[in-house]
């Protein structure tokens, strides 16, 4: 377990995040009507995993608000995956993951860009976070149809989260139709659970004060 836990690298302030943490804590009643749909569709994906991992069928969660909660539901996914179904997940920003390919580039490396991209692939789970906010030069887009096409030749699961719909991804479609044909898209509501959790903050502070 231990091993697991390390090799999936999820955040610091999501590694305790599991089923009993989330909360409908949305104000308009729109995103709590959407929250509702989005928990009964993570419930369904997760009571019929093994289906899931046998087509590879992964999940694309989606708000254009940032801090919407698409984060946090992917590290419980995670943590789910992990604590209950036993699997391996490695749990990365998109960000990261072309971090790591650039310093793949130094001389002193121990590991090569290939080798980088082929543990991607093989990752029994891959979850990338904040997919779609780099910008998608030639060799991004190139190291993401890799990494997205083994996986998908390979039949694994890969769970996305984006600020961007699918048709807004500045990617071509060899990376976009591969990822519409083997996730469920589940739009997350465009209200910032961060503002709201902020504003609670202040008036915490405010009664302290008072």
């Amino acid at each position: 377990m231990t091993a697991r836990l390390k090799f999936a690298n999820i955040p610091e302030a999501y590694k305790n995040v599991r089923k009993d943490s989330i909360k409908n804590v949305y104000q308009k009643p729109e995103s709590k009507k959407a929250m509702v749909a989005i928990c009964t569709a993570i419930k369904y994906w997760l009571e019929h995993f093994d289906e899931m991992f046998e087509k590879g069928k992964g999940l694309y969660l989606y708000s254009g608000t940032k801090g919407s909660g698409k984060t946090m539901f992917a590290a419980y996914i995670a943590n789910e995956l992990i604590y209950e179904k036993k699997k391996t997940v490695k749990f990365a920003t998109s960000v990261q993951i072309i971090n790591e390919i650039k310093s793949t580039w130094n001389r002193d490396s121990d590991t090569s860009t290939n080798q980088l991209l082929d543990d991607l692939i093989k990752a029994e789970i891959l979850i990338i976070d904040d997919f779609g906010t780099e910008k998608a030069k030639d060799w991004i887009s190139e190291a993401f149809y890799s990494i997205i096409n083994g996986r998908y030749s390979d039949m694994k699961i890969t769970i996305f989260t984006s600020n961007m719909s699918i048709g807004n991804l500045d990617y071509d479609k060899r990376i976009t139709n591969r990822i519409m044909e083997r996730n469920y898209i589940i739009p997350f509501p465009e209200e910032s659970v961060r503002e709201l959790i902020a504003q609670g903050n202040n008036e915490e502070l405010k009664n302290i004060i008072k």
